[in-house]
């Protein structure tokens, strides 16, 4: 799961207002996501005669240039809209800085900016494995429909020049991701297809619902709607005349592991699925284990893991059990926690997509697929643990069907890591393990 949602941007419009010109120039501020991660945010605001507009840099992510596409300065205030990416930036200009909250994928986090003329221009970076050329291959630019909800979804299929009998739809993990899956930089999805079409397997990697190029709302979305866009997505190749009689199957990464299976129940068109660092227990455990080996490899010492822990299970206990808004924060009041830390927690905490990614049981979906499956992960995973996610698929899934793999030293991104924190993953040039990319393709290929 991606710890710092991101996407790419949108053409932005300008919304003109008066303001002072005090709020001219580029911003610096840091946002704590979590103990794990903090990420520095650059903002440049800029004004042409009575016209204001706003771009967002990301350097860790190696975003650069997002344009807000709504634009409102009024006096010490300014509010800034990144629809696409559901970000927002509320702030009011004090003592010489933005004072703000800074809102995305439902969480608000206290952010300041100082002014800082000197803001390096940093250049997007460009990591070995991704592709420059496509001259081994087809590419087409592709869209398809998921009717039931009136959305388009765009997306680029790889087919090797020789054609093929394989076909693999690449599913994303959280947050919304355009096909290429940018994480920190890297263009995951993108060096995946790049590796796998190499080996003769044609892939299709489609824009989120609401990203990029693809229409919907995904700040709405829960992974059960994002499996409807999975089936879609499979339907749409199915159709296809070339791969009429192929296999064809789901490669989901992290939730995109759990939306391939919600996706595969009972689905004919689907051959085969592949599960990269995907949910074997239940999302609430997920999110707890998570906390604790983050927490953990942080070097937190053991009373503070241990009643971080604790909150972590009555919070996920109540969820499962449907307790209302105004119990889980009552929780959060008895554990001790801020009041702007529970301010800023509860919006995500009882987002449908959280509800909905807690409350998944593995018990009532994996048991029902009816092809083969592959799951693999990285002992290095600090967000989604193999060793009990493993176990899950290797208990839950028909065991003539289950093939099952941990890689020793790769992280949840099937990066080569040295401790599996997220703030490793844009200082690593591997964007995906080549042999994890091998062992895929020869799985497949041996159905």
């Amino acid at each position: 799961m991606k710890i710092f949602k991101h996407t790419l941007c949108s053409i932005f419009t300008l919304i003109t207002l008066t303001t002072q010109a005090t709020v001219v120039g580029s911003w610096q501020g840091i946002v704590k996501v979590n103990e794990a991660l903090q990420v520095e945010l650059v903002m440049h605001i800029a004004k042409d005669n009575n016209n204001y507009s706003a771009k967002l840099d990301v350097p860790i992510q190696q975003q650069f240039g997002l344009a807000f596409d709504q634009v409102k300065v009024t006096d010490q205030d300014v509010d800034f809209t990144l629809s696409a990416a559901g970000i927002r930036y509320k702030a009011t200009l004090e003592q010489g800085k933005l004072v703000g909250t800074y809102y995305q994928g439902g969480g608000e986090l206290p952010l300041v900016m100082s002014k800082n003329i000197n803001v390096a221009k940093v250049a997007k970076r460009v990591f070995p494995q991704t592709p420059t050329k496509d001259t081994e291959y087809l590419v087409r630019e592709v869209s398809f429909d998921n009717k039931a909800e009136n959305i388009t979804l765009a997306g680029t299929l790889t087919v090797p020049k020789q054609g093929t009998n394989y076909v693999a739809v690449l599913i994303s993990g959280s947050g919304p991701s355009n096909r290429n899956q940018e994480i920190f930089g890297h263009q995951s999805f993108w060096v995946l297809a790049d590796l796998l079409t190499k080996q003769g397997i044609a892939v299709l990697r489609y824009d989120d619902r609401g990203v990029s190029k693809s229409t919907g709302d995904f700040k709405s979305a829960t992974s059960y709607d994002f499996a409807a866009d999975a089936k879609a997505a499979v339907h749409y190749v199915r159709q296809l005349p070339e791969f009429k009689e192929a296999q064809i199957g789901f490669i989901g990464h992290s939730e995109g592991g759990l939306i391939g299976a919600l996706a595969g129940v009972d689905n004919k068109d689907v051959d085969f699925f592949v599960s990269l660092a995907g949910v074997g227990t239940t999302g609430a455990d997920i999110l707890i284990d998570q906390s604790y080996a983050l927490q953990q490899a942080l070097g937190v010492d053991e009373a503070t893991l241990q009643q971080s822990d604790k909150v972590q299970r009555s919070v996920m206990a109540a969820i499962v059990n449907k307790a209302s808004a105004q119990e889980i924060k009552q929780l959060l009041v008895g554990a001790g926690l801020p009041e702007q830390a529970i301010k800023a927690q509860m919006p995500q905490i009882t987002s449908p997509w959280f509800q909905a990614f807690v409350q998944y049981d593995p018990s009532l979906v994996l048991p029902k697929l009816n092809m083969p499956v592959l799951a693999v992960n990285g002992d290095l995973d600090l967000q989604v643990l193999a060793k009990q996610n493993i176990a899950g698929f290797q208990k839950l899934v028909n065991n003539k069907q289950i093939t099952t793999k941990i890689y020793p030293g790769l992280n949840h991104l099937f990066q080569p890591a040295k401790t599996g924190l997220p703030k490793e993953y844009a200082e690593i040039d591997v964007t995906f393990s080549p042999q994890v990319a091998s062992d895929v393709a020869t799985w497949i290929k041996s159905l």
